[in-house]
């Protein structure tokens, strides 16, 4: 069992190693989706400025707390894209029959198809989400200490897991109806825009629905209520410090569900 399972792990680096050095053969390319990304987001921080200097504060927060709140979204979603991102599309290869040879491999199918692209692409979004951090930090004259640290550091991996497994659930539906792309942009999208203001702003409901059902309060605002020393009359700060154990369990019960499809899958090759 351990010569498989390290046997299976080397297969999952050398593929990711394959797939870094292919992206690596257009560089042109590869610069420009990076600065492309980095760009996009640096024009959703000018938008909330233009917002904020109308409007002074939104639900209490300002624009440096608010570039923060966005900045470390982006930060664990740039992470995301990198493992988890090509999820998406796993219903085409279902359609098409292709899914076939990650079974007869011998790696977990899971792994296998996550070590299908490595997206380095997404650096962009590290370039702008960590200037952001930087300058927001320096803008509010933040002190942290280690304590606050590590809540920074449980947020980004809890972010992740939370915003990876629910593309792994919604992926795994193509098991089932052999499409789910479609409700990838209807379900993901929308839940992580919400993410990029303060919760406090949306009605009872939405904020519910985004810490106990998809709980992506956890990715950045609940974290920040303990980085930037703010409150919130609905939840308490200490829940930030749950993020990584609120995106390990949420990743798991994602992860079984992606399991219970791939479990039921039959090929639609000829």
């Amino acid at each position: 069992m351990l010569k498989s399972w390290l046997r299976g792990m080397r297969m999952y680096f050398y593929m990711i190693g394959v797939s870094i050095r292919t992206q690596l053969q257009y560089r042109y390319a590869f610069v420009m989706n990076i600065l492309g990304w980095a760009m996009t987001y640096a024009g959703t921080a000018i938008t909330m400025w233009v917002l904020l200097y109308s409007f002074g504060a939104i639900g209490g927060w300002g624009f440096w707390e608010v570039l923060f709140l966005f900045a470390l979204s982006v930060l664990s979603w740039g992470v995301c894209v990198v493992f988890f991102f090509h999820f998406r599309t796993l219903d085409q290869f279902i359609v098409q029959g292709t899914f076939d040879r990650f079974l007869v491999r011998p790696i977990h199918p899971f792994f296998h198809y996550m070590s299908m692209k490595f997206d380095v692409g997404a650096f962009g979004q590290f370039l702008f989400s960590i200037a952001a951090v930087a300058l927001a930090y320096n803008k509010l004259n933040l002190h942290w200490y280690m304590g606050q640290w590590l809540v920074f550091f449980g947020a980004v991996v809890g972010g992740t897991l939370i915003q990876g497994g629910l593309i792994i659930a919604i992926s795994a539906l193509a098991f089932w109806t052999t499409r789910s792309e479609q409700v990838y942009w209807v379900v993901m999208w929308p839940a992580k825009s919400l993410m990029n203001y303060p919760l406090s702003i949306y009605p009872k409901v939405v904020q519910l629905l985004v810490t106990f059902v998809l709980p992506f309060a956890f990715v950045n605002y609940l974290p920040s209520l303990i980085l930037l020393g703010k409150t919130s009359d609905s939840y308490p700060a200490y829940l930030g410090l749950f993020s990584i154990l609120v995106g390990i369990i949420f990743f798991w019960l994602c992860f079984q569900f992606w399991m219970l499809g791939l479990n039921r899958y039959k090929s639609a090759g000829s």
